[in-house]
């Protein structure tokens, strides 16, 4: 999964532009998923824009930037809607619980020992038995390729309410079986941001 993470002018414009004709050309570059978020809740980093998308392989991903950048409109649209573009991240999709098909959304950035798949599976199913109460999917991911974000864990869900969502998360959080999970792994959690979707 890869993150570009811009600040826009014209959000409005942005998404007119995506919505046009950014999209396909996302797919015609080899990304199976793409979706736009902003940051509402962040700290320092609120008003970004996460342009996010799924790639069968790192290469394909790394590609696609250039690939973009040799069609025209690509370069015109980032100009109309006053694109400032402020990193880039590469992360690996270590499980998924769901569909990230919410309105709303929580990103949390954690760190912790290195899991195998089966004991990352296994603590996905955990977390998804409380979370799907007040969630519409999760998607637990690792930093391969992020800045200082690189071998943390990044957790992202989504819901159709926060409400719902954070009296999920507080109850899982609450879970003695949670917690003895947490605590094999030396779970430290590094910080949380609620986003919204956009498109």
């Amino acid at each position: 999964m890869a993150g570009l993470v811009v600040r826009a002018s014209n959000v409005d414009k942005l998404l007119e532009d995506m919505d046009s004709f950014g999209r396909k050309a996302f797919e015609d570059a080899g990304a199976t998923d793409m979706w736009i978020t902003q940051s509402v809740m962040a700290g320092d980093g609120v008003g970004e824009i996460f342009i996010t998308s799924d790639w069968d392989s790192i290469d394909a991903a790394v590609t696609a930037p250039d690939d973009l950048r040799e069609r025209p409109e690509f370069i015109e649209a980032m100009k109309n809607a006053g694109i400032e573009t402020l990193r880039r991240s590469l992360v690996q999709i270590r499980a998924q619980r769901g569909e990230l098909n919410g309105k709303f959304g929580s990103l949390l950035v954690s760190a912790g020992a290195q899991q195998d798949q089966a004991t990352i599976d296994a603590n996905a199913d955990a977390i998804w038995e409380h979370m799907q109460n007040g969630s519409t999917g999760l998607r637990w991911t690792q930093g391969i390729a992020a800045g200082p974000m690189t071998g943390m864990y990044l957790t992202v869900s989504t819901s159709d309410s926060l409400d719902d969502l954070m009296s999920a998360s507080n109850q899982m959080f609450a879970d003695p079986d949670i917690q003895g999970r947490m605590a094999e792994m030396g779970f430290q959690l590094i910080g949380r941001s609620l986003f919204r979707r956009l498109a």
